[in-house]
């Protein structure tokens, strides 16, 4: 079972790929890279990666499509 601690590294790394894809990104790669003898953490940092390249190719798609407003 995880430990406290761990759960609210993944949900803050989770909240992080969902609102800022790109810290999502660093934060699952340095969890996936790092953290290869935990697989708690190593499941939780690949996941996020899926997660973060997600919401990212959801965003432009939107953007391309007039869904949603650019920040440029």
């Amino acid at each position: 079972m995880a430990e406290t601690k761990e759960i609210i590294i993944a949900i803050v790394g989770y909240i992080l790929a969902i609102f800022s894809p790109i810290l999502g990104i660093i934060v699952g790669a340095i969890l996936y890279f790092t953290q290869k003898e935990n697989p708690f953490y190593f499941k939780h940092g690949k996941y996020m990666i899926i997660v973060a390249v997600a919401v990212w190719v959801i965003g432009i798609i939107l953007v391309m499509a007039g869904l949603a407003p650019s920040l440029f």
